[in-house]
């Protein structure tokens, strides 16, 4: 499967637990808007590092990275 479809995927799945619809475009804020908490963060930082095998602690990260979907993938074509 795409790594993007992957992790819309999975942002999609997290935002329903959060009470939140499943539509939202690629440069739309998950964190800063209130979408998404920093609980939230982890748990992209727990399923980046378990499904693409990143290792986040050894390099650091800041939570605006993971505001929007493309700020993630800038991420993972970082790593």
């Amino acid at each position: 499967m795409d790594t993007k479809v992957r992790l819309r995927e999975f942002l999609q799945a997290l935002l329903a637990e959060y009470g939140e619809g499943p539509d939202f475009e690629d440069d739309d804020s998950l964190v800063l808007s209130g979408l998404l908490d920093s609980q939230a963060v982890l748990r992209i930082v727990v399923f980046l590092e378990d499904e693409f095998g990143l290792d986040l602690a050894a390099h650091g990260f800041d939570q605006n990275e993971f505001d929007s979907l493309t700020g993630i993938m800038g991420i993972i074509g970082r790593e």
